[in-house]
């Protein structure tokens, strides 16, 4: 099946069509090393390689939760601006992504802990659960980058979280106004609670979604639609 295929070895060619766990893992630490070891060098001179190999493997296994710099930096024995600027490197050599906190101030946001997603699924070390939740970002990462491409409009990707800790894992945002909020659950096909909450009080401009990995038949709940991860995420009409 493609879609346990992408869950287990991600969406890049080499893995993906090789089908081969052995394989899977040899490509992925050399691509890991390549990107270090020899395309950051290009940007800069870095003299603590093994600080950004460990970063890499903190981060893989840290996917979908708040990232909190001052811990990391702990963790690595560096100054927390040295993991802020590392952290930037691999984003813009495309191993990870951020996705910040909807606040309604950009201000704001940028003070709260992001979280933090692999490009390649199969770099995710984690359960079920982190892995699905990884595939659904990249999934509408690359939604959202081909309506800016197309339509010109601006377009982000972030998540909602209050004070009480209610959360929602995405929210896809136009112009700064909430679109969509969309909630990753590998086996939960009960509405989640602040999923509920969140799109009462925000309005979003469509339905809200529950993805559900492992669910078969999709329903809806008042402006909820609890959907199979497999169909919605094959059949989005742009």
């Amino acid at each position: 099946m493609r879609f346990a295929r992408l869950m287990r070895l991600g969406g890049f060619p080499e893995p993906f069509l090789q089908n081969d766990d052995r394989e899977a893992r040899r490509w992925r630490r050399e691509r890991l090393e390549k990107v270090v070891k020899d395309d950051l060098r290009d940007l800069e001179v870095l003299r603590d390689i093994s600080g950004i190999m460990m970063l890499v493997d903190l981060l893989r296994e840290r996917v979908g939760g708040p990232i909190v710099v001052s811990n990391l930096a702990e963790d690595l024995q560096v100054a927390g601006k040295t993991v802020k600027h590392w952290i930037d490197l691999l984003e813009r050599m495309h191993v990870i992504f951020v996705v910040r906190p909807h606040v309604g101030k950009l201000s704001r946001a940028l003070s709260k802990p992001a979280k933090i997603y692999c490009y390649d699924n199969g770099d995710v070390i984690g359960d079920n659960g982190q892995k699905f939740e990884n595939l659904v970002a990249t999934h509408l990462l690359k939604r959202i980058q081909f309506l800016e491409d197309r339509d010109g409009y601006r377009y982000e990707l972030a998540y909602i979280r209050d004070k009480e800790k209610r959360e929602v894992d995405f929210v896809l945002l136009k112009e700064r106004r909430v679109e969509q909020c969309i909630e990753a659950k590998w086996s939960d096909d009960k509405p989640s609670g602040p999923l509920k909450y969140f799109t009462e009080r925000l309005r979003p401009l469509n339905q809200s979604v529950q993805l559900v990995g492992t669910l078969a038949q999709g329903y809806q709940v008042g402006r909820i639609d609890v959907q199979p991860a497999v169909k919605w995420l094959a059949d989005f009409k742009y």
